[in-house]
């Protein structure tokens, strides 16, 4: 079999962590990089700016209709599935996030990172400023408003303008940042563009003497290539992350086991109502109203769980809202992900997941956030707060439904099932899996970046932690 290629480093995976960790690469002038991508090179353009926003929800909400959509693991227990899977393209979810722009909280940071990372995440990075601040300058240079904007008072409750790596489009629409911009030519000239091949779907890592040595390509034709690296970087995302990490770990150690711990996703639940008597609302709802814009309540070590809320103008004169929050779930056994070593790579792959204990007080927590706010808003209308009823069970089956239901002046309350907000994390964890480097402490050349590396996740979405850690990765494997 002859080799497609020859690189210092191929990097698995074209979405937001591989295409950020070229791009470091390309930016320190390594150049003998490769981004291989399972999926089609579909071009830039975010699911926002190049579809009509009904399109573009449908895109979401009802995956099957995407062409990119792509599962490829089992599931066990009902969950990670309906909206859970990829976007197999390049560019990956980075063409499809709604731009939060959020570090993970300080009281998730204090325990089990790597003191060092945490450092460089927040203080000081390559002498100078944080890892997160470099993220927030190269959105900020890319187009995005800064943040600091000022925020919003609903009755009693005080909630931040939550930033967004987003830009309006002037032929219409809006897209959020993705990495991909630094391979347009209009993108940051100190990047050097690496190649990025699409079509390349990877089956393995070819680990010999106990060193990752390449990769096992199976092309779009169909033919298996092997792809010859001092450097292996894992960024498909958590699941193929996993998948492809144990079939290595086992190649270097026949009795690793085929199973990864640590597998979690958000806690996510909402309400939505709409306010017929916009009159009576307060002017600052009424101008938040108008301008769309997204505002958050950052969350404590008590609650684990951030709360957003959303106040736009329905074309009937309506004011509706949504509101909704995000939680952490704890890391530990119940999540993981497991393979089959029977056959040729790519080895049978299924998701276990269930919520726990613990995430059953993230929930009540959650709960209670909402229902504080439906109690403002209802006093402030000066009607009776009933009361928001939730399911007993994590996970609304018609999740979709309950999303582009017309909005009513009764509030529809909902919940995401695990897998569904997509930010599935943790399994291959800095300090624990991995070396405060990135690199797997049992296959010396192989590394990994995504959310798959968070030893802890936060209440916050993990993209601004991705790309923040993905920097850092460029820079190591530069160095």
């Amino acid at each position: 079999m002859e080799p497609l290629v020859d690189v210092e480093t191929v990097v698995v995976g074209a979405g937001m962590a591989g295409l950020a960790t070229a791009a470091e690469l390309g930016r320190r002038g390594r150049d003998s990089v490769a981004v291989l991508e399972a999926g089609p090179d579909r071009g830039r353009a975010h699911m926002q700016n190049g579809h009509s926003p009904a399109a573009a929800l449908r895109l979401w909400l009802r995956p099957e209709t995407d062409p990119d959509f792509h599962r490829p693991y089992e599931t066990a227990g009902g969950v990670y599935r309906d909206l859970a899977g990829l976007r197999r393209r390049v560019g990956g979810r980075s063409l499809y996030w709604g731009g939060v722009l959020l570090p993970i909280e300080p009281w998730a940071l204090s325990e089990e990172w790597p003191k060092t990372v945490v450092t460089e995440l927040t203080e000081t990075w390559d002498e100078g400023p944080s890892l997160y601040q470099r993220v927030v300058d190269d959105v900020v240079g890319w187009g995005a408003e800064p943040p600091g904007a000022p925020g919003l008072t609903v009755g009693a409750l005080a909630f931040d303008r939550t930033p967004h790596a987003t830009r309006v489009e002037p032929a219409g629409g809006w897209s959020a940042f993705s990495p991909l911009a630094w391979w347009d030519e209009g993108g940051d000239p100190s990047v050097r563009r690496v190649p990025i091949l699409a079509g390349h779907d990877v089956l393995g890592v070819r680990v010999e003497r106990g060193r990752a040595t390449g990769v096992l390509v199976r092309t779009e034709d169909g033919e298996l290539r092997d792809v010859r690296a001092n450097q292996v970087v894992l960024a498909a995302g958590t699941v193929v992350n996993s998948r492809l990490a144990i079939q290595a770990l086992a190649a270097s150690d026949s009795g690793a086991p085929r199973e990864l711990p640590g597998l979690v996703d958000k806690l996510s639940q909402g309400f939505t109502v709409a306010f017929t008597d916009a009159e009576r609302l307060p002017d600052a709802v009424r101008a938040a109203a108008r301008e769309g814009h997204v505002h958050h309540r950052t969350g404590t070590a008590g609650t684990r769980a951030n709360q957003f809320v959303r106040f736009t103008e329905s074309a009937h004169g309506a004011i509706e809202m949504t509101s909704w929050s995000m939680g952490e779930q704890r890391r530990g056994p119940h999540g993981r992900v497991r393979c089959d070593d029977s056959g040729a790579w790519p080895w049978r792959t299924t998701v276990h997941a269930r919520v726990e204990a613990a995430d059953e007080a993230v929930r009540t927590a959650q709960q209670y956030l909402l229902g504080e706010l439906w109690a403002e808003m209802a006093q402030l209308l000066g009607v009776p707060a009933e009361p928001l009823l939730f399911s007993p069970d994590h996970g609304s089956p018609d999740l979709a439904d309950r999303l582009t239901a017309a909005r009513t002046p009764t509030p529809r309350t909902y919940s995401f099932p695990l897998g569904s907000e997509q930010h599935e994390a943790g399994t291959l964890a800095l300090g624990e899996v991995l070396d405060d480097d990135h690199q797997f402490a049992a296959v010396p050349g192989l590394y990994a970046c995504g959310p798959s590396v968070l030893p802890r996740t936060g209440a916050a979405n993990p993209s601004m932690t991705t790309l923040a850690l993905s920097k850092r990765l460029g820079a190591i494997l530069a160095g």
